[in-house]
């Protein structure tokens, strides 16, 4: 409505005309005046009548031209205390609008177009950027504080890179084909985690794992950011930070975290670019490769990726965000054939045997439950909680600013697909019956389900932090269960100084040694030439030659190996191949070429570790 001139009272009925002031009332100055502007779609209506003495309203506010501010007619929406949205921000004055908001109008009519709110104020900036500094520092404590020697994986992947540098550089031969059975390419992680081995050993090898997972925990702030709001970042991040899988995989040389992190940057990179004019977010394709290449389970979470693009681009795309999905799902599958063709057969038939037709075990679907709700059970429940109730409404509290939440179908899509995912890997681990790399697995999947359980968590607190205490108490449980379920993980395996030290003593030229885990003293031994890797067989596999000029395996091939005296060194500890190490002991006690050295308790108080050396 145009705004009425106030410079004089116009002539007309006293009830058309201003209250009159009391001489003693101190003079005010007076406003400029402005004609009231004509067009030929809206002449120009009377004012309504305002009786005197009559208290100031809102709708007043949109009448009279304030002196002392100026109404910015592009200006977005900023939410005032009684009231969800308010026309206008006052000029001069810092927004905290959130990068992507969309302005709705009074009238209740969206925007023909979209229209980008201010960014956030620099006072909320800093402030949410040092919360998650915060967070950062206490899931890398997490991390850091736990100790122990290489696990096998560690020892056998380092050991790996370490021969693939030197077959790159010198051109040295491989003892193994590693592409043959690796759950990732032998090209990639392995390389660089030798890379800081060789700079600063097992624990820098381990730190690489820690700056990965605190990137990934970064990203996942800035796209649930993006997603929803600060706040609800900060509760993600908050959640994720301190799961197992988190703070396991942080200090953990292995290549799982490397590929989380490249799947959170393929993530975070069709999230930020979803409104972006052009194909920006076919970036996503070969970051999301890489992480395949990685490792190859990450596969099993690339369809998220290709989804979130849609969903993520709906506000602002509508059902043109369908050709971001279609296009990467083009680029990916266009990369990932080219890859594998490059890699030649050896890795096609890694990917079967290790991922796509992966063996069956024995480990029962209710031990596999239980894991499941120990390592991710409550931060699923919280993306549960999350998920319902922004299919409800997208807003925490009135006025409260936050990223185009679209329809409530949209809303819903979000959340199933980001909250779904939570439950891929627990659902393959359960179909194949096996328990292996669990722990690790299940942290993917809470890392896409982490910005439901953020708006879960936030949803807890209540608007206004009303309910702080709760959500301190969530977080407080969260905590303890990562910290003591990553604890548990870290100290299963014994520690391994004492057998390493033991083993050296009797080591050979071309000698040759059994040991239960033969990887970790490779590791650890690997610069002594007398323990090569070809020089140790695991009590897990072994190939020898029968007298017949046949190939032996299994217990078979143990035993017509140790009665002639194949082995210097033979090493178990009754706690993994349990039946073959009972059949050992039995034949070393026998043989009287063979003695018994040592036998040296493991550090996690299970077994002993036997270890006899041939006379």
């Amino acid at each position: 409505m145009n705004p009425r001139p106030t410079n004089s009272a116009p002539p007309g009925p006293p009830w058309q005309r201003p209250a009159e002031r009391s001489p003693d009332a101190p003079q005010q100055p007076r406003p400029v005046p402005e004609q009231p502007r004509q067009t030929p779609a809206e002449p120009s209506q009377p004012m309504p009548p305002r009786r005197a003495n009559r208290p100031f309203t809102r709708n007043d506010a949109e009448t009279v031209i304030l002196p002392a501010f100026k109404i910015r007619p592009d200006a977005a929406v900023r939410p005032g205390p009684d009231d969800a949205l308010t026309e206008g921000v006052l000029a001069g004055e810092e927004s905290s609008a959130w990068s992507g908001a969309v302005t709705t109008p009074r009238s209740g009519r969206h925007s023909s177009g979209i229209t980008r709110s201010p960014e956030s104020s620099r006072r909320r900036k800093w402030v949410s950027r040092a919360v998650l500094l915060a967070i950062l520092a206490v899931q890398a404590v997490l991390s850091l504080r736990m100790h122990n020697t290489a696990f096998e994986d560690e020892a056998l992947y380092l050991t790996a890179g370490h021969h693939e540098l030197a077959y790159l550089l010198y051109n040295v031969p491989l003892p193994s084909d590693y592409a043959s059975f690796f759950s990732g390419s032998p090209v990639l992680y392995p390389i660089l985690g030798a890379l800081a081995d060789t700079w600063g050993g097992l624990a820098a090898a381990r730190h690489v794992s820690l700056l990965a997972m605190l990137t990934t925990t970064a990203l996942l702030y800035s796209l649930t950011r993006r997603l929803f709001n600060e706040r609800i970042g900060l509760c993600a991040a908050v959640i994720f930070s301190v799961t197992e899988s988190a703070i396991f995989l942080g200090n953990f040389a292995t290549y799982d975290a490397p590929a989380l992190c490249l799947l959170a940057v393929a993530a975070w990179i069709v999230v930020r670019t979803a409104s972006f004019r052009w194909p920006v977010y076919l970036l996503a394709a070969p970051v999301a490769a890489l992480a395949v290449g990685t490792k190859y389970a990450t596969l099993l979470f690339v369809p998220t990726v290709v989804v979130l693009a849609a969903v993520a681009a709906w506000p602002q795309r509508g059902r043109r965000a369908l050709i971001p999905a279609v296009a990467l799902t083009v680029a990916m599958v266009g990369l990932l054939a080219g890859a594998l063709y490059l890699a030649g057969p050896d890795s096609l038939i890694a990917v079967k045997s290790t991922t796509t037709a992966r063996a069956h075990g024995t480990t029962p679907a209710i031990a596999l439950l239980k894991d499941c709700l120990l390592w991710g059970g409550l931060p699923f429940a919280l993306a549960v909680i999350g998920t319902v109730a922004y299919a409800q409404r997208p807003h925490n509290e009135p006025g409260e600013r936050i990223a185009p939440p679209g329809s409530r179908l949209r809303r819903i899509a979000l959340g199933v697909v980001l909250t779904g995912t939570a439950l891929l890997a627990p659902a393959d681990q359960i179909h194949l019956h096996t328990a292996t790399s669990f722990q690790k697995h299940i942290g993917f999947g809470l890392f896409f389900a982490a910005p439901m359980a953020g708006v879960g968590l936030a949803r807890i607190i209540g608007d206004h932090f009303r309910r702080a205490q709760l959500g301190v108490a969530v977080w407080g449980l969260c905590l303890m269960l990562g910290m003591v379920q990553a604890n548990d993980i870290f100290s299963s395996w014994a520690n391994s100084r004492p057998l390493v030290a033991e083993l050296s003593r009797y080591l050979a030229p071309g000698a040759h040694y059994l040991v239960e885990a033969a990887e970790v003293p490779t590791y650890y031994l690997m610069h002594n030439p007398d323990a090569k890797a070809s020089q140790f067989v695991t009590t897990y596999y072994i190939s020898y030659p029968g007298s017949n000029g046949t190939t032996m395996t299994r217990d078979a091939a143990f035993e017509a190996a140790v009665r002639q005296g194949y082995f210097r060194v033979i090493a178990y500890d009754d706690t993994v191949t349990v039946p073959l190490d009972k059949i050992l002991a039995r034949m070393l006690e026998a043989d009287s070429s063979y003695r018994l050295a040592a036998a040296l308790p493991n550090s996690d108080g299970f077994g002993t570790y036997y270890i006899w050396v041939k006379r």
